[in-house]
C-alpha cells in the first residue's frame, strides 16, 4: 500500500484556475519568479555580486508577483470562469506592476524621508492596500478584510469618536503613507512572508513533491497500524510530521486524511470522530518543532532571540498536546474494541523504508542549520530544501519523475505564497493602524482595568480574542494582531514575554479545530462524509489539553523549559501522567469501563498533576496529593478489571 499526498488536493482544484495557452504559460512563470528570485534573495547572491538590495525592495518585487499570480490564479467569486481569466482581472494585473513596483525603484530615497507625505506615496500606497485587501478576500475571505476596513475607518475618523476611543487626527494622506512605507505596519510583515514564509513554503514542498509526505505517512502507518486503533494512531502520528513541514492545517488534513480518514472509519471508528482526529492532529503541526508555523518566527523575530528559543520552549507542550489525543485514540479503541488494521491494509515494510531513509538526513540538516550553528530561519528552510532535492532523489522514483516533480515544486512554491502574503499583509495593515492611531494605548488601559480584577480575566480575554480571530482567518494573521493589541499588557502584569506570545499563539492555533468556524475540522468532516459540528465537538474533546497548557505555563514556565532541570523534569513527568488520567476521565475507560464518579475522580488527580512544579511550594503537594488519589484509582481500577475478567467464565457457565 502506498500513499498518494503529492498530487492537488481537493481544495486547490476547486481554488485556482487552471490555465492553458499563454496566460497559462505567464501563469507559471510568475511561480517560477516567486520561488527563483526569492531563493537567489534570502541567498545573498545580491550581496555576491555587489548589488545593494534592501529587503523592502525585494518586497516591492514579491509583492507584485504575488498580487499578479493572485488575480491570474483566484476569481473573484465563485461565478467567476474557472478556465479563462476575465478581462477585469488583467487590469488587476497590470494595476500590481507600480504598487509594488514603486516600492522597489525608491526606496532608497523613501527611507530618508519616510514622513514626507506626497501625491505620488499616497497613490500607489492606496492602490497597494487595496489590491492587498481584493487578493485577500479571495484568498481567504470577506471576514478578514471586513476586518481591515473597520480599523483603517478607524485610523480616519477615530479623533471624531467619543472618551477612550478618540485616537489621533489623521489626514488620509499621513495614514496611507504609514501603512504603505513605515517599517512598523505592513512592509514588517511583508518582509517575513518574502522571506522566512517562502523559505519554509520551498522546503515543505521539496518534500511533499519529493515524496517525503508519502513517506511520513506510510512510516506512522508502519509503527502504529496493526496496533489497537492503529489507523488512528497512524493519523496523529502521520498527520503531526507532515504538519510540522506545511504548517497549514486545512491542506494537512486534505494531503494526509484523504489516506487516513477512509482508513480509521474502516477499523471501525466513528466518522466525526475519524474527521476530528484529523482536524486535531493537523492543526497540531504548527506546535510541533522543529518547524512550526509561520507565527513562531514571527515570535523570535518580536522578541528579538532565536528561532531555537522558541522551539526549545514550544518542545514540552507539543508533547503533551499529542499524547492526549493519542491516549485519547488509544483508549477510544479498546472502548469499542476496535481491531489495527489487516495485513493487506499495511504499507510494503521494504518500499517504506526506502521512502524513509532519504528524509531523515533532509530533517538532520534543517536541525543542524537552526538549532547547531544558528543560521537564520530563512537561510537554513533554503538550504535544507536545495540539499533534500538531490537526497531524495537517491530514490529511483524521483530521479525519473525528477523535472516534473522540481517544477511542481517550484510553482508550488509561488502559488502557496498568496496565502501568507494576503495574511500578513492585512495584519500589517492592522498592526499599523494599532501603532499610528493609538489604538494600542487605549486597548492596553482597558485590558489592565479587566486585569485587576485578576489575572484570570485578561488571560481569558485574550485567550478569547485569539480564538474568534483565528475563525475567520489563518492562525499567524489571528497570532499577528492578538500580541500587539495583548502581548504588552501581559508583560506588564509580569508574565514572561516568551510565555505570553506563546499563550497568544497557542490559542490562535485551536480556533483551527474550535467549533462554529474551525476550517480544519469543515475539511476532515468533508472528507470523512460527517456534520461538522458534531465533528467540531469531538475534536475540542481530543484537543482538551491546548486549552489547558496555556494557562499552565504561563503561571508556571518549566513546562516551557524555563528553570531548575529538576523542576523541569518533573514537571513534564508529572504532567504526562496527569495527561493519560485526563485522557480516561475523557473518554470512560482505562483498563475497562469507568463510571461518572470514577471519570470525575480521574479528571481531578488529572489535573493535579497537570500542574507544573514551581519550587518547593504548594504546587509540590498538589502533585503528590493528585499522585496519591491516582495511584489508588489506578490499583482499585485494576483489582475491578481482574475480578470481572475472573467472574465473566461463570457468567457463561450459568447461561
Amino acid at each position: 500500500m502506498s500513499t498518494a499526498t503529492t498530487g492537488t488536493t481537493g481544495d486547490e482544484i476547486s481554488r485556482y484556475r487552471n490555465l492553458r495557452g499563454v496566460p497559462g504559460y505567464i501563469q507559471k512563470a510568475l511561480m517560477w519568479a516567486v520561488a527563483v528570485l526569492g531563493i537567489l534573495f534570502i541567498l545573498n547572491v545580491h550581496i555576491y555580486l555587489r548589488m545593494t538590495v534592501y529587503n523592502e525592495q525585494w518586497v516591492g518585487i514579491f509583492l507584485t508577483l504575488v498580487l499578479m499570480i493572485t488575480f491570474l490564479s483566484v476569481g473573484a467569486s465563485k461565478r467567476a470562469p474557472s478556465n479563462r481569466v476575465p478581462w477585469y482581472d488583467y487590469v488587476l494585473c497590470l494595476l500590481s506592476l507600480p504598487a509594488g513596483l514603486w516600492l522597489t525603484i525608491n526606496y532608497p530615497k523613501v527611507v530618508m524621508a519616510l514622513g514626507q507625505v506626497t501625491t505620488e506615496r499616497i497613490v500607489f500606497g492606496a492602490l497597494a492596500i487595496v489590491l492587498i485587501a481584493e487578493a485577500a478576500r479571495r484568498v481567504i475571505g470577506l471576514v478578514l478584510v471586513a476586518l481591515v476596513v473597520i480599523f483603517i475607518l478607524y485610523g480616519a475618523y477615530s479623533y471624531l469618536l467619543p472618551g477612550m476611543f478618540a485616537g489621533a487626527e489623521l489626514t488620509w494622506g499621513r495614514l496611507i503613507n504609514y501603512l504603505y512605507l513605515d517599517p512598523n505596519s505592513m512592509l514588517d510583515m511583508l518582509v517575513l512572508a518574502a522571506t522566512t514564509g517562502l523559505a519554509f513554503i520551498f522546503f515543505g514542498q521539496v518534500l511533499l513533491k519529493f515524496g517525503g509526505g508519502d513517506a511520513l505517512t506510510n512510516l506512522a502507518l508502519l509503527l502504529f497500524g496493526l496496533t489497537r486503533g492503529g489507523s488512528a494512531k497512524a493519523a496523529v502520528v502521520g498527520s503531526s510530521l507532515v504538519g510540522t513541514v506545511t504548517g497549514a492545517p486545512m491542506s494537512n488534513v486534505f494531503l494526509t486524511g484523504s489516506i487516513t480518514i477512509p482508513l480509521m472509519i474502516r477499523s471501525g471508528y466513528p466518522k466525526n470522530f475519524a474527521g476530528a482526529v484529523e482536524a486535531v492532529a493537523s492543526s497540531g503541526g504548527q506546535i510541533m518543532p522543529p518547524v512550526m508555523g509561520i507565527a513562531a518566527f514571527i515570535i523570535a523575530e518580536r522578541l528579538g532571540v532565536p528561532y531555537a528559543t522558541i522551539a526549545l520552549a514550544a518542545l514540552i507542550p507539543a508533547i503533551l498536546f499529542y499524547v492526549a489525543v493519542f491516549v485519547q485514540v488509544d483508549l477510544e479503541a479498546g472502548k469499542r474494541k476496535l481491531r489495527g488494521l489487516r495485513r493487506a491494509e499495511m504499507p510494503d515494510v521494504k518500499r517504506t523504508l526506502a521512502e524513509v531513509w532519504p528524509v531523515i538526513p533532509v530533517l538532520a540538516v534543517l536541525v543542524y542549520t537552526i538549532f547547531i550553528i544558528r543560521l537564520s530561519p530563512a537561510y537554513a528552510g533554503v538550504i535544507t530544501g536545495l540539499v533534500g532535492i538531490p537526497l531524495l532523489c537517491l530514490r529511483k522514483e524521483n530521479r525519473t519523475n525528477f523535472w516534473r516533480r522540481f517544477r511542481e515544486t517550484m510553482e508550488g512554491t509561488g502559488k502557496l505564497s498568496l496565502d501568507i502574503v494576503c495574511a500578513l499583509g492585512v495584519a500589517g495593515i492592522v498592526v499599523g493602524v494599532i501603532s499610528v492611531s493609538g489604538l494600542g494605548f487605549t486597548i492596553g488601559y482597558i485590558l489592565t482595568q479587566l486585569g485587576s480584577g485578576g489575572l484570570i480575566w485578561l488571560l481569558l480575554a485574550a485567550a478569547a480574542g485569539s480564538i474568534v480571530l483565528g475563525m475567520g482567518m489563518p492562525s499567524v494573521a489571528a497570532y499577528s494582531l492578538v500580541a500587539v493589541l495583548v502581548a504588552p499588557t501581559l508583560v506588564e502584569f509580569g508574565i514572561l514575554p516568551l510565555a505570553a506570545h506563546l499563550f497568544i499563539f497557542y490559542f490562535s492555533i485551536v480556533s483551527n479545530f474550535t467549533p462554529p468556524i474551525a476550517l480544519a475540522v469543515f475539511a476532515a468532516a468533508a472528507i470523512a462524509g460527517t456534520n461538522p459540528m458534531r465533528t467540531g465537538l469531538t475534536a475540542t474533546r481530543l484537543g482538551i489539553l491546548s486549552y489547558i497548557i496555556p494557562f499552565l505555563f504561563v503561571f508556571s514556565p518549566s513546562l516551557l523549559m524555563i528553570g531548575p532541570a529538576s523542576e523541569i523534569v518533573l514537571s513534564l513527568i508529572t504532567a504526562v501522567i496527569g495527561t493519560v488520567l485526563l485522557g480516561a476521565a475523557l473518554t470512560g475507560y482505562l483498563l475497562t469501563d469507568i463510571n461518572w464518579i470514577g471519570r470525575i475522580l480521574f479528571l481531578v488527580s488529572g489535573v493535579m498533576l497537570l500542574i507544573p512544579l514551581k519550587g518547593m511550594d504548594f504546587t509540590a503537594y498538589i502533585n503528590l496529593a493528585g499522585l496519591i488519589l491516582a495511584a489508588v484509582l489506578v490499583v482499585l481500577h485494576v483489582i475491578a478489571h481482574k475480578r470481572s475478567k475472573a467472574e465473566l467464565p461463570e457468567t457463561r457457565l450459568e447461561a
